[in-house]
């Protein structure tokens, strides 16, 4: 019988911490979006600020290759960090400056152990050469937690106020960082012993940063990401012009997550069988259909129907992006290139929320889909300049 990895356990409650601190998440749209009256562009610079930790993990990826000892010490410092922070909005609550504040602080927790969560499952994906499984398993888990955020969280949002539902939701937040805190002291072991990276072996892997297809690839990935979301205002469109119930779109959340994780297991299931790229060409053209249905909704139960209809494709592109980036990272250098690579992403992608925001607030919702939807389909000009690998 085949052995379990036990890091299969701490890459389980890493990506379930990730999935259970959004719970707070709609009672925080409703704060600010509700009660404060923000616009959509204030709205994307509080997350863009807020979400600042997941575009330097970079230095996060440094720092775990070059002190591969002190991974569990720099752990627990974040773990503890996160806590700390989340017991005070529980105390002393939120405004505009303490929420971005506090913000960036769980964000810094939970990006920072992201990271170092991911330099490990690289390593053990491509020394069992996994194809993307370990990725497939751990973000199964995000998805089961975020079933659980979408429907409590609405349930939040609709029995408590708006100043109330916040806190409760903190609160059970607050839960998993200390079992995990616990799980840390107790019982948790890095992946094998590996030597850290050495000054003069990191100089020479930044010669990858020379490389054109490398460098290609980031391109794509940036374009990809920077093309102007249309989350938040999908959301301002549902509440305020189809007047959507906070429950039903919780459901909507839930639904969509279980969709997500069938869309991991079909990944997990058949993605060895086609060639990467084309399940890039694959990702796109499809990102741009689904899109385009979000012109005509003309009551709530389009959005249902959306939903059902593309949760699983959404899972399966996700992966695919994400095992584009392993393909991409060099050996003993995993955690820098990794994060290298996510941080680009999620810069971008932060970015996509304060120009989505800017495009609804300026010229409105349908306008803010066509922009997303045309600016996605550029991608695929940059993707036959892409040198071809292994297939995923």
């Amino acid at each position: 019988m085949k052995k379990i990895n036990p890091l299969y356990l701490f890459f389980i409650l890493v990506y379930a911490n990730e999935g259970l601190y959004h719970l707070p998440g709609q009672a925080i749209y409703y704060l600010t979006r509700e009660l404060w009256k923000l616009d959509a562009t204030t709205m994307g610079w509080i997350a863009f600020i807020s979400g600042l930790p997941w575009c330097i993990k970079i230095l996060f990826g440094f720092i775990g290759d070059k002190y591969p000892s002190k991974i569990k010490t720099i752990l627990i410092s974040n773990y503890i960090m996160g806590v700390l922070a989340y017991l005070y909005i529980i105390i002393c609550g939120l405004n505009v400056v303490s929420l971005t504040i506090t913000g960036f602080l769980i964000s810094f927790y939970v990006a920072f152990a992201d990271t170092l969560n991911d330099k490990q499952m690289v390593v053990v994906e491509q020394d069992g050469n996994l194809q993307g499984k370990c990725q497939a398993m751990q973000w199964s888990a995000f998805g089961a937690v975020s079933v659980l955020v979408s429907i409590f969280g609405a349930m939040l949002a609709t029995n408590f106020p708006v100043a109330i539902g916040y806190k409760v939701g903190y609160s059970i937040a607050l839960i998993l960082p200390i079992i995990t805190l616990v799980y840390f002291f107790k019982w948790y072991r890095p992946a094998h012993q590996c030597q850290p990276v050495s000054f003069k072996m990191f100089k020479s892997e930044l010669k990858l940063f020379k490389s054109r297809n490398f460098l290609t690839a980031i391109l794509f990935i940036a374009f990809l990401m920077l093309s102007p979301s249309f989350g938040t205002p999908l959301m301002i469109y549902a509440r305020e012009t189809l007047h959507v119930n906070k429950m039903f779109l919780g459901y909507l959340g839930a639904t969509g997550e279980v969709l997500s994780i069938i869309g991991y297991l079909l990944y997990y299931r058949y993605c060895q069988k086609f060639d990467l790229f084309k399940m890039l060409q694959f990702m796109i053209i499809g990102t741009v259909i689904t899109n385009l249905f979000y012109l005509y909704i003309p009551n709530q139960w389009f959005l249902l129907g959306y939903n059902i209809a593309f949760g699983a494709f959404n899972g399966m592109s996700f992966l695919i992006l994400l095992n584009f980036f392993v393909q991409l990272v060099p050996k003993n250098s995993e955690g820098f290139f990794y994060a290298c690579l996510t941080g680009i992403s999620n810069l971008c992608g932060n970015g996509s929320g304060v120009l989505g925001g800017m495009v609804f607030d300026h010229f409105g919702y349908s306008a803010t889909v066509i922009v997303a939807s045309a600016t996605t389909a550029c991608c695929l000009f940059i993707i036959p300049f892409l040198k071809r690998s292994k297939p995923c």
